[in-house]
């Protein structure tokens, strides 16, 4: 009986066929991709299977009223929150249906709304493109305001990112000459330039890789740098791309770039090498943000995979998981909502969830040497 510690304190047990759990928690043997990209020039979303076959508008064009927009989150109950740079609210639609459900932030007017995430707080962080109404905001999960986190302005600021000691990093696009990477801990104290425009000259989105090096999309010279952890400069990740802007990851390890310049999303794999086109045409303008959504259905094909019994507990959670699956030796795969690998480990191992933002998670398990897979969804809730 193999054990992995993923939960808080002392909580109450429950052990259930596999085949319940499914039905629970929303799992499943056989794992779906969605691909959502912001059609900023057409005020619309678009949705794609994982093989960027297009499936349609998911949210119609100017649906609830949504000007240019600018990034998606997946809110925990499932509902997809949109901000349109030319709305003061961030937009709610359901999950499934693209249908609009109504403004979901209030108490606070935004002017320019741009990039957004959920922070390790629980809390919605937004930047602000306005040349005089530029900190970043704070929401929290039921859209209430909270407050201005950032105590100096952060005027253009697009995508953001914490570390491990839960700093804040925020790319400021500047003129598109000038753009810079700024850091603020973790009260929203400016600790200064992380990155300056000695090369860099107009960020867009940031990422962390596995070694800690930070990427940089560079909108203006239309490649992906990459920076040491301390900022400094160490080279081109991805070159050849005219306007890159928005960020996904696949379960593969393909990264997905939306690209203004080009009207299109390039498929990338995890070494920067282009692989071409994964979508283009179809009415698809001005791609500045790309997500993927894992969902799935139980598939009769793949119910040998699911023989045996699993125990999860808490779910949702806040600082832990504990799985416990009748398994000898096993690897463990927690990915995002974006579809990044956020964490792996083997067998016996405790994964500590503490870090990660609140958001719908997908836990899969895969036996060794058998390789029979379980998954299921974990909501991180706190």
């Amino acid at each position: 009986m193999a054990f992995i510690t993923l939960s808080r304190g002392l909580l109450a047990k429950w052990t259930v066929s596999v085949a319940a759990v499914l039905l629970a928690f929303g799992s499943f043997a056989q794992t779906q991709i969605e691909v959502f990209v912001n059609s900023r020039g057409t005020n619309a979303i678009k949705k794609y299977d994982e093989n960027g076959n297009y499936e349609g508008n998911f949210i119609a064009p100017n649906a609830g009223g949504l000007i240019a927009p600018e990034d998606i989150v997946f809110h925990p109950d499932g509902s997809m929150l949109v901000t349109g740079a030319g709305n003061t609210a961030i937009k709610r639609y359901d999950g499934q249906t693209g249908q609009y459900l109504g403004n979901f932030s209030s108490g606070y007017a935004l002017d320019y709304p741009s990039k957004m995430s959920i922070g390790w707080d629980s809390l919605i962080y937004v930047t602000q493109w306005s040349a005089t109404q530029n900190k970043v905001v704070r929401f929290d999960l039921n859209g209430n305001f909270v407050d201005e986190f950032t105590q100096t302005p952060a005027p253009k600021g697009l995508g953001h990112i914490w570390d491990a000691d839960k700093n804040f990093y925020i790319a400021i696009f500047g003129n598109g000459a000038n753009g810079t990477v700024q850091k603020f801990d973790s009260l929203g104290n400016s600790l200064g330039t992380f990155i300056n425009s000695n090369i860099l000259q107009g960020p867009t989105n940031i990422w962390f890789d596995d070694n800690g090096d930070m990427l940089v999309e560079d909108w203006s010279v239309g490649k992906v740098l990459r920076y040491s952890s301390t900022g400094q400069y160490l080279g081109v990740f991805i070159d050849g791309l005219s306007n890159p802007e928005g960020i996904a990851f696949l379960p593969n390890g393909n990264l997905l770039i939306g690209d203004w310049g080009e009207d299109a999303v390039h498929l990338i794999d995890s070494t920067g090498t282009v692989l071409g086109y994964f979508t283009s045409g179809f009415g698809l303008a001005d791609p500045n943000a790309v997500k993927v959504r894992v969902t799935g259905t139980v598939s009769s094909v793949n119910e040998s995979h699911l023989a045996g019994k699993l125990s999860v507990y808490p779910n949702p959670a806040s600082d832990f998981v504990l799985l416990e699956m009748e398994a000898g030796a096993f690897q463990v795969d927690l990915f995002d909502e974006i579809g990044r690998l956020v964490l792996s480990k083997k067998n016996n191992t405790t994964l500590n969830i503490g870090h990660l933002p609140v958001g719908i998670y997908l836990l899969k398990t895969t036996e060794i040497p058998s390789g029979k897979i379980k998954t299921g969804r974990i909501s991180i809730m706190r």
